[in-house]
């Protein structure tokens, strides 16, 4: 209703995630819900509600936020993968069906990011592995993952839908 009532999104970026690391024969009934429902769900129920308003408009940008392991995995990360694949494959089918109306979909997949979450939980010595592991030699600033976000999300963007862009600094090229 609200979205009726108010001039029409232009612009959605589906942000929200959680992450709960257990492998198969550990998964918790409940985890893989709330997995379900805030890396799935919620996601496409906002672009089934604002795509309808961007298809009226006949304009619109829609960005997920998906992650590295939608095309990578590890040991442990069964649901997160799975939820993160999903979001990825949604976004393709979502921008098939928007294209027609001038509404561009795109998935973006960040690597290791250098936050405060990060810092808060995983270890100084962690976190030195892993930028390792990275071709850069170290984790991405949010900003440079706001900037791809941006650009997305901006008219400049104007025939790039259905991608998912992993934004890693080589991490999965490895």
């Amino acid at each position: 209703e609200m979205l009726a009532r108010e001039r029409p999104a232009q612009v959605l970026v589906n942000n929200a995630g959680t992450n709960r690391l257990n492998p198969i024969d550990q998964v918790a009934t409940q985890d893989l819900d709330a997995l379900l429902s805030i890396n799935l769900r919620a996601p496409l129920l906002l672009c089934r509600e604002v795509g309808r308003t961007m298809k009226e408009a006949r304009y619109g940008r829609i960005i997920n936020i998906a992650s590295i392991w939608s095309v990578i995995t590890k040991p442990g990360r069964v649901v997160y993968t799975a939820t993160k694949t999903g979001l990825a494959g949604m976004t393709k089918t979502v921008a098939a069906d928007l294209a027609p109306y001038g509404v561009l979909v795109n998935a973006v997949s960040p690597g290791f990011i250098n936050t405060e979450l990060t810092k808060m939980t995983l270890p100084l010595e962690e976190q030195e592995r892993l930028a390792a592991q990275v071709p850069l030699g170290r984790f991405a600033e949010p900003e440079e993952i706001a900037r791809v976000v941006l650009f997305l999300a901006s008219r400049e963007n104007s025939y790039l839908t259905g991608q998912n862009i992993v934004v890693d600094g080589g991490f999965t090229c490895v």
